[in-house]
């Protein structure tokens, strides 16, 4: 597969895949709230797995109204890639350039595969990060992903494609600048 890096890739959302996980986030929801109102016979009123079932319904409940959000708002490209960097309006409203990116590596949590983006720390610094990339960014770097992750788990790209595109931009950038 050839890669054209001579112009800008836009990649969107995906609503379908976004409504897909607001389903399963209903689902989750709809568990959730029959553990909290201990519609199984064996919770005890005050055990923990009542207290996580009234957690469960305020994180996926939460999830899912936001996958609702994003599927009926989405429009425009999430992720770009140009000749200069790459964008993901996720992670930074700011372009990082290539220059500025140390290493592209493939993180995989819970049978989910992610790009880690590893940034210059002085260039990151800079970066007008998004409140989630900033509050997602410690922890995910304690369960072993050092950098920002790019995931396509809601983009209408697949995890391969996405990656191979991304490391043909890097390369790309690396040659002109040689």
């Amino acid at each position: 597969m050839t890669i054209d890096t001579s112009r800008a890739v836009e990649i969107e959302a995906s609503p379908v895949k976004l409504l897909g996980l607001a389903v399963l986030g209903v689902l989750m929801t709809a568990l959730s709230t029959a553990i909290a109102l201990r519609a199984f016979p064996k919770i005890q009123p005050g055990s923990f797995t009542e207290f996580c079932g009234y957690a469960g319904v305020l994180v996926f409940g939460a999830c899912t109204l936001l996958a609702i959000w994003k599927a009926l708002t989405a429009h425009g490209p999430v992720v770009t890639l140009t000749r200069e960097g790459i964008r993901d309006s996720r992670i930074a409203t700011d372009l990082i350039p290539w220059s500025a990116v140390q290493d592209i590596t493939v993180w995989k949590y819970n049978r989910q595969r992610f790009m880690v983006l590893a940034v210059d720390p002085a260039v990151e610094a800079g970066l007008n990060l998004t409140r989630t990339a900033r509050w997602t960014r410690n922890a995910n770097r304690s369960l072993g992903a050092d950098g920002l992750c790019l995931g396509t788990n809601d983009l209408k790209i697949g995890f391969d494609e996405m990656l191979a595109t991304t490391m043909a931009f890097s390369q790309a950038s690396q040659s002109r600048g040689r």
